[in-house]
This record gives C-alpha cells, sequence and structure tokens, in this order.
C-alpha cells in the first residue's frame, strides 16, 4: 500500500500475539487453573502461574485496541480500518469488541446474535480449524481465539453489570457449546462450507437428499435453542439490566491489570451432575436429586436447608435467586387462584421502570467523578497506544538487527546475557555474538531480542558530528590529536544523561584473572553511579562488568607485572586495590596512567 497517496490517513502499527502465542498461553492459564498435582512451592502458586501464563496480559491488549478504536470513532468522529493477519482472528475480536462498546444494540440478545453471526460466522472465522473439530484439525492443536473473545466480554459484563441484556451464565453456556458439537452454529470453517452442507437454507433439502435425512444431517441452531428457553425460563436473563434509554451508550472499561480477573469459567467442579450447560439434562437430574433427597429425609420440607459442598455441587444453581424464587412465588399463586400462569417475561415487563429525567437526577457527586475519570484514563491509554503504535516503525528500525552468534568455549565461568545461568567449561559450551560480544546458552538463542548493536552504531557514529573524547582524556578537552580522533567514538545510543556522567573514559589493558592474559577494555568511570565500568570495545552498549568506587580503598602506580605486553610502557602501571580483590591497569603512557590515578584518587576522597 503506497502511503504517499493517501495524505489524510494515519497508519498505526499494532504490536499483537499470534495465535501460536495465545495456545501457549492458554495452556499455561489451564496449568494453573486445573492443576495435575498440587505444590506447596511459592514459585507454582495460582497467582504466580497465571501472571506467567500471560492470558491477562493478551486479554488487557485486545481491551486496549478496541478502546483506541472506541475513542476514535466516538470523540475524534474518524473512520479506523483494521488489517491484522487473515482478518480471522485478532480482527474478529477488536471490532466485535468495539461494536460491542459503542452501541448497546449489541449488548441484548438479538444484538449479540448478530455480532456473533456477522463478525464471526460470515466474516470467516475458522471454527473448525480452530477448535479443533475435525480430524483433518487435529494436528494443529485447540487455539481459543473465540474463548478469549469471550473472557473480554465477561470482563466489560464485570464492569457494567447493568449494560447487559444476558447473564454470565450464558457467556459460560456460549463458551462450552462452541466446542461441544452439539449445534450446528459453530461448526465448518466459513459460509460456502456450510452453504454446501446445506445449513443456510430455510428448512429446504438439498436436491436428491431425503427430508428426513436432511432433518438428521442438519442439526440443531443455537440460537433457536436460547430463544426456547428464553420462552421458558430467565436462565440467560440479567434482571441488573436496565433499557437502552437509561444506559450509557458508550462504554469505556478500564484495562489495568487490577480491574481485570480470572474468568470463573475455568475455575468451576461441577461433579454432582456435570457441566451445568445441558439444561434438560441438569433440570432431569436436579429434580430427581431433590426427590430423593425429600424421600431420605422428612426434615428437609420443613426446614427447606441443604447442605451444598463448592467443589462438588454447583453453588450457582443451588444458591437461591431472589428473582427466580418471586417469579416461581407468582407462578404459585396463579395456578392456586386458577388462573393460567403468565410467561416470566411478560411479569417482568409488567414492573415500572424509573423515569429518565428521574435516573440520571440520581447520579452522586463521586459517581460522576468517577466516570469522568474513567474517561481520562481511557483517553491517555488511547493516546499512548497511538504514539507507540507511530513509534514502533522507527523502533523496528532501530533495534531489529540479529546477532552473529558463533560457537565459544568459555575457559572461566561467565554468565548468559538472558538467563543469567553460568557458561563455562569445555564441554558445555556458549554462543557469543561477534559484532556485540552477546553472550547466551544455546537453548536461549531463540529468545534473545534482536537487538545487536554493532552495525548500527558504527552507521550512526560515522554521520555523527558529536565531540569525540579522546583516549584517557576528560569530556571537556575540546583539542585532540587526529590519531586520537581516529580511535575516539561516541556512544551514540547513550541517553543524554548518561552522556553527562561520563566523565572519564579511554582504553586501557586490564590483567585478566588466573590463567588469563592481559585485554585491552574501554573503560567508563562515571561520577554519577560512581562505577568504573569497562567494555569489550569502545561502540559496544552492553556493559561486561564494572567496579564500585565505593569498595576501592587504595590506588597509586605500582612496578611492571610480568606477562604484560610486549613493548608497554614501564611507567604506565598502576594499581587499584578494592576489598575483594587487587586490579592492575596498563595505559599507553605514563600520562594518561597518572590522569586515571588522579581522577579515581579524587573521586573516592570526596
Amino acid at each position: 500500500m503506497k502511503t504517499e497517496h493517501l495524505h489524510r490517513c494515519e497508519f498505526v502499527s499494532v504490536d499483537f500475539r499470534d495465535v501460536a502465542s495465545v495456545k501457549l498461553s492458554y495452556k499455561k492459564l489451564m496449568r494453573a487453573c486445573v492443576p495435575g498435582v498440587l505444590s506447596n512451592v511459592p514459585e507454582h502458586s495460582f497467582n504466580k502461574l497465571v501472571d506467567e501464563s500471560g492470558w491477562l496480559t493478551q486479554i488487557q491488549s485486545i481491551l486496549q485496541y478496541a478502546g483506541a478504536c472506541v475513542d476514535l470513532l466516538d470523540t475524534q468522529g474518524a473512520s479506523v480500518i483494521l488489517a491484522l493477519e487473515d482478518g480471522w482472528d485478532i480482527t474478529s475480536q477488536i471490532i466485535s469488541v468495539a461494536e460491542l462498546l459503542l452501541d448497546p444494540y449489541y449488548r441484548t440478545f438479538e444484538g449479540f446474535h448478530t455480532l456473533i453471526e456477522k463478525e464471526w460466522l460470515s466474516f470467516g472465522h475458522r471454527f473448525s480449524h480452530r477448535s479443533y473439530q475435525t480430524v483433518n484439525n487435529q494436528s494443529s492443536g485447540f487455539a481459543p481465539v473465540f474463548l478469549q473473545f469471550l473472557d473480554v466480554v465477561h470482563q466489560i459484563h464485570t464492569q457494567f453489570p447493568m449494560s447487559f441484556e444476558f447473564n454470565q451464565f450464558y457467556l459460560k453456556f456460549l463458551a462450552y457449546h462452541h466446542l461441544s458439537s452439539r449445534f450446528r452454529t459453530f461448526m465448518l470453517d466459513c459460509e460456502c462450507d456450510r452453504l454446501e452442507a446445506g445449513w443456510l437454507l430455510d428448512d429446504r433439502p438439498r436436491i436428491g437428499m431425503a427430508a428426513a435425512e436432511f432433518t438428521a444431517n442438519m442439526g440443531n441452531s443455537l440460537w433457536d435453542y436460547v430463544d426456547l428457553h428464553r420462552a421458558k425460563s430467565s436462565v440467560f436473563h440479567n434482571f441488573f439490566y436496565l433499557n437502552e434509554e437509561l444506559q450509557e451508550n458508550v462504554l469505556r472499561p478500564h484495562s489495568n491489570m487490577a480491574n481485570l480477573e480470572v474468568w470463573d469459567y475455568y475455575l468451576e467442579e461441577n461433579l454432582a451432575h456435570g457441566p451445568p450447560y445441558d439444561l434438560e439434562l441438569v433440570n432431569k437430574e436436579t429434580q430427581q436429586h431433590s426427590s430423593e433427597m425429600a424421600f431420605g429425609d422428612d426434615n428437609l420440607e420443613h426446614s427447606g436447608r441443604v447442605t451444598i459442598n463448592n467443589c462438588y455441587d454447583n453453588v450457582g444453581l443451588k444458591m437461591p435467586h431472589a428473582f427466580s424464587s418471586y417469579l416461581q412465588e407468582i407462578s404459585g399463586i396463579e395456578q392456586e387462584l386458577n388462573q393460567f400462569p403468565a410467561k416470566w417475561s411478560d411479569v417482568v415487563d409488567r414492573l415500572q421502570q424509573p423515569q429518565k429525567d428521574i435516573f440520571r437526577r440520581q447520579y452522586s457527586l463521586s459517581t460522576r467523578y468517577s466516570r469522568s475519570h474513567g474517561r481520562n484514563v481511557h483517553k491517555r491509554s488511547t493516546i499512548e497506544f497511538l504514539v507507540k503504535g507511530k513509534m514502533l516503525p522507527q523502533a523496528t528500525k532501530m533495534f531489529s538487527q540479529p546477532h552473529s552468534f558463533e560457537k565459544y568455549y568459555y575457559n572461566t565461568p561467565q554468565s548468559c546475557d538472558y538467563c543469567s545461568h553460568i557458561l563455562w567449561g569445555f564441554m558445555k559450551t556458549g554462543l557469543k555474538c561477534s559484532g556485540c560480544g552477546y553472550n547466551c546458552h544455546e537453548k536461549c538463542m531463540s529468545h534473545v531480542p534482536k537487538n545487536c548493536t554493532s552495525n548500527r552504531l558504527k552507521g550512526e557514529a560515522g554521520g555523527s558530528d558529536g565531540t569525540n573524547n579522546a583516549s584517557g582524556t576528560e569530556s571537556t578537552n575540546s583539542a585532540l590529536s587526529p590519531s586520537d580522533e581516529e580511535k575516539a567514538i561516541v556512544d551514540a545510543s547513550s541517553s543524554k544523561s548518561e552522556q553527562r556522567s561520563k566523565t572519564f573514559e579511554g582504553y586501557l589493558y586490564k590483567q585478566g584473572a588466573l590463567l588469563k592474559g592481559w585485554k585491552a577494555r574501554w573503560f567508563v568511570l562515571d561520577f554519577m553511579k560512581h562505577q568504573l565500568r569497562y567494555y569489550d570495545e569502545k561502540d559496544d552498549t552492553h556493559c561486561r562488568g564494572f567496579i564500585e568506587l565505593a569498595e576501592v580503598v587504595h590506588v597509586s602506580s605500582t612496578k611492571p607485572v610480568p606477562g604484560a605486553p610486549k613493548k608497554a610502557d614501564e611507567t604506565a602501571f598502576f594499581e587499584m586495590r578494592t576489598v575483594k580483590r587487587p586490579y592492575v591497569f596498563l595505559a599507553e603512557t605514563a600520562e594518561i596512567a597518572h590522569k586515571w590515578v588522579d581522577t579515581i584518587q579524587n573521586r573516592i576522597t570526596s
């Protein structure tokens, strides 16, 4: 796409998780919610495992992206085009959540049905492929993309319980039956496959197929099943729901991690009757269990008390519900009066709704402040998202430089720069970047960020016009010799505060540990951090090590040390003793060595 022809369009890059990351995150979440073995180790606690899974982080990202679309459409009045991956995974998630937040119609039964049909089924989400339904798709594994969308809706439902016509049980019902293969609604991958199967026709069998065979192969629609049970009972209805005239048109949920919670759908155990989402079986087993309990205990009728177990019974079905109890009581009174029982929905519709103007005047100051604060936080999140998206291509260009790893044999203990574990021994080799000196295990190589700075820094240094620091001279010096200018370079990736803290730097030979020779390192004396850091090369940003100036006991010139580099100036050696060990350094000239000694001495005595 050529952006130069689109003058009034802004392209914002989005960093999102692919399907493989969603699969892995869901597996880790299931290990936390349904552990095979209980462990008392703090590292294996429930909260720790949920945090390591990254599931809530993905939920947070979807809420943030959908919230940004809402702000752009509602506040800015802009049009938004979303083009991510192939269009049937993360795209369907973000668009569906954005429409749910913008339009109260999609928070009703009819609207939510329309939303799923439009953005998921008709848009081409591959339910059979993602939901592990056929033998051909079993090799790809289960990808909980639609389940993640329902989890996001649950998070919004929790923050705005009066804005949805359906309740939380309805979301769990959809989460269960989109994988149960009981209904034809969430089967096959696209409209073309459903049309070939005859599922999109209005009860008309295909040519050459008998009516009985067509009915048997067609299966039931989940939406017809829901409408049937909605007419019978209030199992899916949210009694706290306010009609569209009384509620806010646009919802702006909080996406902070503190406002998110693990969906109890992943944590429920229903050992008494199994999952409560096959309503006929649950009602039959519940009636049978109640009759057995009443027959075995004569006092049950008089007391009305039942003991339930959180790990065995379904607490949501066993706990008494005020609205359901009132509806049953009204139905019983009508039967006693020999009247035909009215539908529960008619009884609810006859309830007097508060007036719109009266309802709005009941807002308290704290409620108005909370909503105003929520809108401000939402706008700030959107601005941060847009700024991050605009800077992402530049950051990718700057930091997406792959490392040039080569096998390296470490004779002395060396830490992996990724996992911080030891690299040591002739058998346990590691990898070292030939450009920037990054060290890592072979198993860590695939996880190492592509931020090699060797080529980037050389390119930036060649075109920069900054002031170069000579080897072993202070940063305030301006007169430099040509030979020194060739050796010196400014660390282009350092921040301004770090540049101000570099007050003395240059190349020094440092005597290594036992059985190691002398190596030239680039040393930086940092006045701000009170450290003497050293790097492999002067253009490196990764520090090989540092010496705390607070631990330095004494620094002075010393005699030549055996094993020093050839043609070395005998008066250019100096020693620095710390509380842990002594360090011996070799400068290029005696004058530079004296400058190092004086500067370090001034810093440790000041």
